[in-house]
């Protein structure tokens, strides 16, 4: 599941469970994502 769907779990049942596994998830999400161009293949982007 990714962070969205762990939200929408959450809203729809209030658990607070489901809010600390949606933190976790975007934080994981928010972790893994990389900003930074040099790091991308030759021609990996906006044409």
């Amino acid at each position: 599941m990714n962070a969205c769907e762990y939200w929408q779990l959450f809203l729809e049942t209030g658990a607070p469970e489901a809010y600390l596994m949606y933190s976790k998830q975007l934080k994981s999400e928010e972790n893994h994502v990389s900003d930074d161009s040099r790091h991308r293949l030759a021609g990996d982007g906006l044409q």
